[in-house]
């Protein structure tokens, strides 16, 4: 429901935008391929501690008639605190594309996939051991897992520059960009346990570009995008049956909001011409 709530929000600008411009004949319709580089999103730690004692004074030893012989030790309590930091599977460089409807006073409307990839792999390991008798034992130890990552982002900018033959331009535009993050390993080893991540992120982006004019119908843009992370949503789990539900979730240490920088190259093409008026 969170994401046909987000792709929701997103759509509506564009196409409330695209039904103004059929009423104004000044728009010009780019499609792009897109180059990012975004950096991966903080680990997340696990912690958990158990208690027990040590026994290293005998007390009291004594022989029973049926049950053999019992011993009574006194030892001190102790605490074991366990720390593990995963980091999650982050798409770092990776193709996107874009839908830009650019008026001819510069301002424009930008959709646009920032992230989409899908990944599986798995190790496995299998030990054979043979005693003196001959007899085989066999030990597996590996894993599999699944990740994928989808985000979107919406921008509204403009183009400064008067001269339409100039072939550099600087740009200036703000967006929003919903992420989301998925994550499954089934380990088969007796010391790992599985693990599950669902996350959905919210960023705010301010992005200053240069636009390159190649052609007549092709340019180039170099984006930086300062992504400011206002919201985090999700879980990251590891199935670890020895301690407590809430010592099972993963935690990341950062506080809101959080900024990161990101930078994409966007390879413009323009399919669509604006059309000019009659002349009186």
């Amino acid at each position: 429901m969170k994401i046909i709530l987000y792709l929701f929000c997103l759509f509506l600008p564009v196409l409330c935008f695209s039904q103004k411009g059929k009423k104004n004949n000044g728009t010009s319709i780019y499609v792009s391929t897109t180059f990012n580089y975004y950096p991966a999103i903080a680990p997340y730690s696990f912690f958990s501690s158990f208690s027990g004692t040590t026994s290293d004074d005998v007390i009291l030893n004594y022989l029973t008639r049926t049950g053999g012989t019992f011993t009574i030790e006194e030892g001190e309590s102790i605490v074991i605190t366990r720390e593990n930091t995963s980091e999650f599977p982050s798409q770092i460089l990776g193709l996107g594309a874009s839908l830009q409807l650019l008026k001819e006073s510069g301002l424009f409307h930008e959709f646009s996939l920032t992230k989409l990839s899908f990944a599986k792999s798995s190790y496995h390991t299998e030990f054979i051991f043979i005693d003196a008798l001959d007899e085989m034992t066999s030990y597996h130890s590996g894993y599999d897992q699944k990740t994928a990552a989808i985000a979107f982002r919406y921008e509204i900018g403009k183009y400064f520059g008067k001269s339409k033959r100039s072939k550099l331009k600087f740009g200036l535009s703000g967006g929003i960009e919903p992420s989301f993050y998925f994550y499954k390993r089934t380990n088969y080893s007796i010391n790992a346990y599985p693990m599950k991540a669902n996350i959905q992120t919210i960023d705010l982006s301010v992005i200053p570009m240069l636009s390159a004019k190649l052609s007549k119908k092709i340019s180039l843009d170099f984006k930086v995008i300062s992504n400011i992370l206002i919201a985090d949503f999700g879980s990251f789990t590891e199935g670890n049956p020895m301690v407590s539900l809430d010592q099972q979730n993963g935690e990341r240490e950062y506080s809101l909001p959080e900024i990161s920088m990101a930078f994409s190259i966007v390879l413009r093409y323009k399919i669509k011409e604006p059309k000019k008026g009659r002349r009186r």
